[in-house]
């Protein structure tokens, strides 16, 4: 029988102290997916730049939560080069997901003579209207004989209980006609429209109608004819570069104007506007509607006004006139924008006896040319002789902080230098800029 040895078991030394031994790390975690760990609506906008196919293809592949992301996305933007087969099938699987924003880009060209290229497009908008969306944008475009002849929009676009913007863009050389039965958006806030013929009055009246809670109106490049644009709600609105005989405006609560005259205008008043840039185009025609004379007086309480050839409308006023001019109480950034030096002299005479708050006086000759892609109009304002000396009220002609000039080296130096003189003995301006272009 083997001998019992009794005592503690000695252990073998490893040679190394319990100091060394504490300090040796401990096996590291494996990293876990960061990117699949996001939240949903940060994983939605990541998908949104990458495009549906590779949404719904190679993306889907990543990992078990990434398979089905695609379908409960919030936003879907479709262009040309998706199929009808795989828009189709994008809408089939998404079944009742909610949809907030629904690009679609549509094209054709003069090779693609299939008529019922935008016929699938339209059960698109039909299906993601009845989907409660809230932004829609829309962009067509056309290089074909046929223009745009065949992409009528369907009538549930201006009849949508969801919807708060709407973006209609046309990028084709014709404009897109809509004529909807019927409009009602009552949650309409913002309406964006590019190169869209509404020369059918119908249609304004419809959409002042229909959009009892619109914001911010954008036309751009359209149709206008004869057209009245009333709203209480309007905020913003934006009519440039459009075609027009006579619009008339009635918009009380407007803040910011922007304004392309080249039609007869009449504004009423616009007691709640801050800013307002109008530019006067036209080679001199009247821009004032008949027995309209308070231009003007909607602009009065701008406390910043932008006016492009504001000369030519002076001269209307004077060929038809009326009581005195408004004062401009709250005004005190203006800028005036001239193709001729002699042309900024009745401007800031008409408004350095209107404005006793000014602060800031810009003079300049560069935007005018910008805003016309450098052509000069064929009828520019004549030189006209300043003789009288401007009769500035004494109260009313100091106290500007800041006066600038824009001026072009090819224009009348010597007419400058008077202008220039003259403007600072009247004004007596803290600091004067001059920027030669």
């Amino acid at each position: 029988m083997p001998p019992v040895i009794r005592g503690r078991a000695r252990r073998r030394s490893s040679g190394r102290s319990a100091s060394t031994r504490m300090a040796l790390p401990a096996l590291e975690a494996p990293e876990r997916d960061r990117l699949t760990a996001l939240p949903d609506d940060l994983l939605h906008r990541i998908l949104g730049f990458v495009g549906p196919r590779l949404a719904v293809g190679q993306c889907s592949l990543l990992s078990r939560r990434w398979r089905h992301l695609w379908a409960s996305m919030p936003s879907v933007t479709l262009d040309e080069s998706v199929s009808r087969e795989f828009g189709n099938l994008l809408f089939l699987l998404r079944e009742d997901a909610k949809l907030h924003t629904f690009c679609l880009r549509s094209s054709d060209d003069e090779e693609n003579d299939d008529e019922n290229n935008f016929v699938y497009q339209r059960r698109w908008l039909r299906h993601v209207m009845s989907r409660g969306v809230r932004v829609l944008m829309i962009t067509l475009h056309s290089s074909s004989y046929r223009g745009l002849s065949g992409w009528e929009l369907p009538d549930c676009v201006f009849n949508c209980a969801t919807v708060e913007t709407i973006d209609l863009s046309v990028t084709s050389p014709w404009e897109l006609v809509i004529s909807p039965k019927s409009v009602c958006l009552p949650r309409l806030k913002k309406l964006r429209l590019d190169y869209v013929n509404l020369s059918d009055s119908s249609v304004v009246e419809k959409l002042n109608s229909g959009c009892p809670a619109l914001e911010h109106l954008d036309l751009a490049r359209c149709g206008l004819a004869q057209s009245r644009i009333s709203s209480d709600t309007l905020k913003i609105l934006s009519i440039t570069a459009c075609a027009y005989e006579e619009i008339h405006i009635f918009a009380p609560n407007v803040v910011s104007l922007r304004l392309n005259v080249a039609g007869r205008v009449k504004l009423d008043s616009m007691p709640s506007l801050m800013s307002a840039w109008v530019n006067i185009s036209g080679d001199g025609e009247n821009h004032l509607a008949s027995d309209e004379h308070d231009f003007l007086n909607a602009l009065c309480n701008a406390q910043h006004l932008e006016l492009l050839r504001f000369d030519l409308l002076l001269q209307d006023m004077m060929e038809n006139p009326a009581t005195e001019g408004p004062t401009f109480g709250e005004l005190n950034s203006l800028y005036l924008g001239e193709w001729l030096i002699t042309d900024f002299y009745q401007p800031f005479a008409y408004f350095l006896n209107r404005a006793p708050n000014l602060v800031s006086l810009t003079l300049d000759q560069w935007k005018v040319c910008e805003e016309n892609n450098g052509k000069v109009p064929r009828l520019l304002s004549t030189r006209k002789e300043h003789n009288y000396k401007l009769n500035l009220a004494p109260a009313l002609s100091t106290g500007l902080e800041k006066l600038r000039f824009r001026i072009s080296k090819g224009g009348d130096a010597g007419e400058f230098s008077k202008m220039r003189r003259l403007l600072k003995e009247k004004t007596k301006p803290e600091e004067t800029e001059v920027i030669w272009f």
